[in-house]
């Protein structure tokens, strides 16, 4: 689905009705970092203090020309750092796209015109849908703080996320060479090197089916451009108990420089951030060259030949 196009605009008066109604929705606030319950009387006191407080950047979001929902940066005083926080009150809108064109846009103002080197969030762990969009911004994961909340009588986890300047750089224009993120995104240009690089794919792995793996994947894995083409990927995933590494891949016209280890080392790190102590990954019989790399940068094969393992 294309990202839709939304536009961010101030907070006025009359807007403060819909946020009424949506913040006393338990269907909305139970995704948010609140409970339901606020008054009309709250919401306009609420309004008032925004103007004159100038570390809050909070504006409308509009979509289809309605109202639909809200989002924010909460700037330091002394730093160029920024909580960022969204709300698609609107359920109607929900599933659309919104959320994903609104934050980006929201980065951009924080970035380019705020000069941010920093922008953090934190979500439910629970809200997986959240995490995926804010991932494919170019959010990437931190941590969890572990039964942080009380809500509604429910002991929640924490997700913590940011994104830095030369993050937010990247998914806007990525790099020419080097390391790049990769998300759903890049699907079409994923299957066009791993075709060019013979790689084994499943059945039925065409670009819708890649791009929603790569928008489960996105904080784990990641690209190589070489003239500003996708020449390298190496995915990233965590089933729970052990990191998984798989469709590591460099365009012929590429190999033996050294990218597929600094791919594997990129995914390694960013599973280990995550708290992964153990990675695994599968080598096809026959794929000497393959099992040769893996074995140089530490990895063993497991109980069955074809898979090794890595300690992180």
């Amino acid at each position: 689905m294309p990202v839709q196009r939304v536009r961010l605009r101030p907070v006025r008066k009359a807007d403060l009705p819909h946020y009424v109604r949506w913040f006393n929705d338990p269907e909305v606030t139970r995704w948010l970092m609140r409970d339901a319950g606020i008054t009309m009387e709250q919401e306009r006191e609420w309004f008032r203090r925004l103007s004159e407080n100038p570390h809050e950047v909070v504006l409308a979001i509009e979509a289809e020309g309605r109202h639909i929902g809200g989002c924010g940066l909460t700037l330091r005083k002394d730093s160029p750092v920024a909580y960022f926080g969204i709300s698609i009150g609107d359920t109607s809108a929900w599933g659309k796209g919104y959320g994903t064109a609104a934050t980006r846009e929201m980065l951009r103002i924080g970035f380019e015109e705020r000069g941010l080197e920093r922008i953090q969030l934190e979500t439910w762990a629970q809200n997986v849908r959240a995490q995926r969009c804010y991932e494919n911004c170019g959010f990437r994961y931190e941590g969890v703080r572990r039964r942080a909340v009380l809500k509604q009588g429910e002991w929640l986890d924490v997700v913590m996320m940011a994104i830095l300047r030369e993050e937010w750089q990247a998914v806007v224009a990525p790099p020419q060479e080097g390391l790049c993120p990769l998300g759903p995104e890049h699907a079409a240009e994923a299957l066009r090197l791993w075709k060019a690089a013979d790689l084994w794919l499943p059945p039925g792995d065409n670009r819708p089916r890649v791009r929603n793996s790569l928008a489960h994947t996105a904080r784990f894995s990641a690209g190589w451009r070489a003239s500003g083409r996708l020449v390298g990927t190496a995915i990233g995933a965590f089933d729970g108990l052990r990191g998984w590494i798989y469709h590591v891949a460099v365009h012929p016209k590429h190999q033996r420089r050294g990218i597929a280890t600094a791919l594997m080392e990129e995914v390694e790190g960013r599973l280990r951030a995550a708290g992964v102590t153990r990675a695994a990954l599968i080598v096809w019989t026959g794929n000497e060259g393959a099992r040769a790399l893996y074995e140089k940068i530490g990895y063993e094969a497991g109980e069955e030949v074809t898979v090794m393992f890595k300690g992180l």
